[in-house]
């Protein structure tokens, strides 16, 4: 530590001071020194990467979101955005499950409302033994997602048929047994064939049905569409004839026409399910409108149990790197105790030399926290070439990890400044 400019040092010069000292004891002593920066490097690696990671998970599902159209909703026999309906974990089964199911012909009420575009069924099917569906041609086997949907699947829902066609209403209507699948689909069953005329056989035993298939549908790309593979689209009605379906599960998609006020749809839409059910004014809704702004609601909540988790692994590496500060500071105050006596005995004041001491602090862990940065950034980019994943940093990450990197230094190193700032000068230079 230098004695120079008399008692009291400017504010730059004592930074700069404090600075170069940082440096000179990094540079002195690089095992210990690296040792106390890995702690902060670590929990601002956590911050950039998990931060990064929820910011492109969150934009691939409003990417996902967007192309159904902002004003489009769903109808359910409960709110399964919040799940706000169950009962005491006592009962035999959930308040809201004892609903009386929908009825999907009330699609059709519901589509020619003013101002409603279309209505369609949607259900996702299971096995009778609770699992996934199988799909099978010959000794090719592959296990699928079994989606019961309307002919007017394609009006809600964007994407496009790569092969072959959409089902028709008429099909619909009629009960055929066709089937439109992924790609994934396709070369599990078929390999380089072309699937488009060729039947399929969905289900086990006495249970399965053959369907023809007329299309390959293709998802709009996004990050799930990557991870959600091995579909099968089969019309609403065919999967009530054939197949096996929970009444329980069946919801609508609603869509209101282009420039149709949104909160009219919804309450005319409100309005007719309540007469659907034949609810009387007083009693309670026994279902459940959602919009696009509850399922990002929802979708932010389980983000949010990610960034709490980001927090907490960040926070254990910040402290971890805050006891080195502590560590390294004090055995630098002690190998420096004649220095900073001389320093008082020329007139230093407290507060000088305790901010000179905070400085080198939040200096090494600015040091600690701007090498988590550049292996962060690193990471990020990994993560982009070999993940379908869109990992972008925010902005607001950079800020935090420097913010929570000096004031980690401040914070630790406030014990040890403050015991330099205290010490007695005539002990000082006496110390041996």
């Amino acid at each position: 530590m230098s004695a120079r400019g008399g008692g009291g040092m400017g504010f730059f010069a004592t930074m700069a001071e404090g600075i170069a000292v940082a440096f000179d004891s990094l540079g002195a002593n690089k095992v210990r020194s690296g040792l106390t920066i890995l702690g902060v490097t670590i929990g601002v690696v956590v911050v950039m990467v998990m931060a990064a990671a929820i910011t492109g998970i969150n934009r691939s599902f409003s990417e996902m979101m967007a192309p159904n159209g902002i004003t489009t909703f769903w109808v359910a026999h409960f709110d399964f955005s919040s799940m706000t309906g169950g009962g005491p974990l006592d009962e035999e089964e959930p308040a809201y499950f004892r609903n009386p199911p929908l009825d999907p012909e009330w699609t059709r009420d519901l589509g020619r409302l003013p101002g409603i575009q279309s209505a369609t069924p949607i259900v996702e099917m299971n096995s009778d033994f609770g699992g996934a569906y199988e799909a099978s041609v010959g000794a090719d086997r592959a296990e699928i997602s079994l989606m019961g949907v309307g002919a007017d699947y394609l009006e809600i829902y964007s994407g496009d048929v790569a092969q072959g066609r959409w089902f028709t209403h008429s099909e619909a209507q009629r009960r055929v047994p066709v089937v439109v699948i992924d790609s994934a689909v396709a070369v599990d069953l078929f390999g380089q064939r072309d699937p488009v005329g060729r039947d399929i056989r969905v289900g086990a035993g006495r249970n399965a049905a053959m369907f023809r298939v007329i299309g390959i549908y293709r998802m709009p790309a996004n990050l799930f569409s990557g991870l959600a593979t091995h579909y099968v689209w089969v019309p609403f009605a065919t999967a009530d004839k054939f197949l096996s379906i929970s009444d329980r599960t069946i919801s609508f998609i609603v869509r209101p026409e282009p420039g149709a006020d949104a909160q009219a749809a919804l309450d005319v839409t409100y309005a007719r399910m309540r007469q659907l059910r034949g609810l009387e004014p007083a009693e309670e809704d026994d279902f459940a409108i959602m919009t696009q702004d509850q399922m990002l609601n929802v979708w932010n909540q389980l983000t949010g149990v990610l960034f709490a988790a980001m927090m907490g692994l960040s926070s254990i590496g910040l402290m971890v790197g805050g006891i080195g500060v502590i560590g390294i500071m004090m055995i630098s105050v002690t190998e420096r105790t004649k220095e900073i006596g001389l320093r008082k005995a020329m007139g230093g004041r407290r507060r000088d030399i305790m901010w000179q001491f905070l400085v080198e602090a939040s200096t090494l862990t600015l040091l600690g926290g701007t090498v988590g940065m550049l292996l962060g950034g690193g990471l990020v980019w990994v993560l982009n070439q070999l993940t379908p994943l869109t990992a972008i940093v925010p902005l607001w990450s950079i800020v935090a990890a420097l913010v929570a990197s000096a004031l980690t230094g401040i914070g630790f190193g406030l014990y040890p400044a403050s015991r330099a700032a205290r010490l007695d000068p005539i002990e000082a230079l006496r110390y041996e």
